[in-house]
């Protein structure tokens, strides 16, 4: 258990990772899908691609992520691979 308590309902947060088997990423409400996993069509959707991508080099690491089991949300704060 971690102490940081849920921005939604206060509940305790669980600390874990997000496990994929990569090409996962945010795409905001409105935009079209990017066509390809690179930098540039990623930047140009406004998506966040969530590690580890698809073309991973055998190094994968998982973001960080919070779950509350309270309200049933998971919380994933990108750019944090521990």
């Amino acid at each position: 258990m971690c102490a940081e308590k849920c921005p939604y309902c206060g509940g305790e947060l669980e600390k874990g990772k997000l496990i994929s088997r990569g090409g996962n990423f945010f795409l905001p409400d409105g935009e079209k899908m990017p066509a390809l996993f690179t930098e540039k069509s990623m930047n140009k959707s406004r998506a966040i691609l969530l590690p580890p991508d698809i073309v991973s080099d055998g190094d994968v690491q998982f973001p960080v992520a919070y779950v509350c089991r309270v309200c049933k949300k998971i919380i994933i704060p990108y750019g944090i691979y521990k």
